[in-house]
């Protein structure tokens, strides 16, 4: 069975949305000296509270897709978020107890729900890691323009060649 995505059309805001530390870390109090700190485990979900803003027709669409395509959130879906990589697909889960909706007036309703879902930063290798950091130790801001040139490079001036 294919992974179902969220109807097109139906964007989450920006306004409303925001995102809730991962897990997998501890603490210990020591006694006279300093919290010991460790990972009970790598990787996990993260916690991301979203809103939409959807008119009666998106609403209708909305509801067939959250009551009967995703069984109110406990079946998988693909959704773009923002989880510190830029706005990628993720597959999300809606936490139970946190859906809500507000008519806002007229025939507009704010949705609004919290996801669990894993970082995309988690599909970096240590390696990869470690290379983005150091070109941003290196570049900073300028980080952004090596790598448009460096895409349009790729994509258009070694074509030119004809590889």
């Amino acid at each position: 069975m294919t992974t179902a995505r969220i109807p097109n059309g139906l964007k989450v805001t920006a306004t409303a949305y925001s995102a809730g530390a991962p897990s997998g870390v501890m603490r210990t109090e020591v006694a006279g000296g300093a919290a010991r700190y460790a990972m009970e485990w790598d990787r996990g979900t993260q916690q991301f509270r979203v809103q939409m803003i959807l008119d009666a027709q998106m609403l209708s669409i909305w509801t067939v897709f959250f009551l009967r395509i995703i069984r109110k959130g406990a079946i998988t879906f693909v959704m773009p978020l923002d989880s510190g990589m830029g706005l990628q697909d993720h597959d999300c889960n809606i936490v139970p107890d946190t859906y809500a909706t507000n008519r806002l007036g007229g025939e507009v309703t704010s949705v609004s729900f919290a996801v669990e879902a894993s970082p995309s930063a988690f599909e970096l290798s240590d390696a990869d890691a470690a290379a983005i950091v150091g070109v941003w130790n290196e570049l900073g801001d300028g980080t952004d323009g090596l790598l448009s040139l460096l895409d349009h490079f790729v994509r258009v001036d070694s074509t030119v060649l004809d590889f």
